[in-house]
């Protein structure tokens, strides 16, 4: 983060997750802007996305900022659910903190100048945010920057064939949170920074594997996936414009029914870019804002 400490909007209700006030003006016109980092990111990751100088770029001008918190190592309340509250929350409304953000998003949507919001969301920010999204006929929705996952966030190899498989990394790293041990933390905090993560304080990403307690439950789908029994048609009920980038090894976290519908839509914009990894958001950011400031 940039500059002071962001003030804390505290709807009721909210557990684990909190809403930063980035800049918010009475004398705001237009949509607001919210930023939702994924994992093992903090909002950290945006802070070269609303620095003085880009606030005063054409698309942050006259618009309210604010930045959703997922439960974080790094800025977040430092209150990671227990197991049994995750499950729960799963079973009862698609997850508890999947609660908090659709309670968040409903909020800001509601306190925006215009009714609307302008998402920008990388990775697990992304996955939440379209789920938002995809639960209402007519999302609040100005625009949506989607950076790395794309609107249908699945498990199968109907589409991407084994190379779906991949996604079983996830049976991995919840070791991190099933077993809060030192060396499995170390271990897995070597493997995603070989994958390309990078952070000052990276050697304490493990801490973050929460959000994968569902692991042991991939490997027991696994194979339905194969036989194509958890086959899901890739969302394309929006009618808003969306800016999507992703790297090439990003492609399982997409579908080509959601990348064929930005490459019809001329309000729409798609980039593949082979060269970066899946953390380019941060890692690249004016490369990110040149596309955002002309597609905004």
């Amino acid at each position: 983060m940039t500059g002071e400490r962001p003030s804390v909007l505290a709807p009721d209700g909210l557990t684990y997750s909190r809403c930063l006030t980035l800049s918010e003006s009475p004398t705001a016109t237009r949509s607001s802007v919210v930023f939702v980092h994924g994992f093992p990111d903090s909002p950290e990751m945006f802070a070269a996305y609303h620095t003085a100088e880009e606030r005063a770029q054409r698309w942050l001008r006259n618009r309210n900022l604010y930045a959703f918190e997922f439960p974080n190592r790094l800025t977040g309340p430092g209150c990671v659910p227990p197991l049994r509250v995750m499950v729960r929350g799963f079973v009862q409304d698609h997850g508890s903190l999947q609660a908090e953000v659709d309670q968040v998003l409903d909020g800001l949507a509601a306190r925006s100048p215009t009714g609307k919001l302008l998402l920008v969301a990388h990775d697990w920010g992304a996955t939440s945010s379209w789920s938002w999204v995809r639960r209402r006929p007519h999302a609040p929705v100005e625009k949506f920057v989607s950076l790395s996952v794309g609107s249908s966030f699945r498990y199968d190899v109907w589409e991407h064939g084994p190379v779906a498989l991949s996604w079983l990394y996830s049976a991995v790293l919840c070791l991190g949170y099933l077993f809060p041990v030192r060396w499995v933390h170390a271990l897995l905090a070597r493997w995603t920074c070989l994958a390309g993560y990078r952070h000052p304080r990276s050697a304490t990403l493990a801490l973050d594997c929460w959000h994968y307690w569902y692991g042991p439950f991939t490997l027991l789908a696994a194979p339905f996936s194969l036989l194509g029994l958890r086959y899901r048609p890739g969302f394309v009920g929006f009618d808003f414009p969306v800016l999507y980038l992703r790297s090439k090894g990003d492609a399982i976290a997409s579908t080509k029914a959601f990348e064929r519908h930005l490459e019809e839509r001329e309000d729409c914009v798609i980039e593949v870019w082979p060269e970066v990894n899946h953390w380019f958001p941060e890692q690249d950011p004016e490369r990110v804002l040149k596309k955002i400031r002309t597609f905004v």
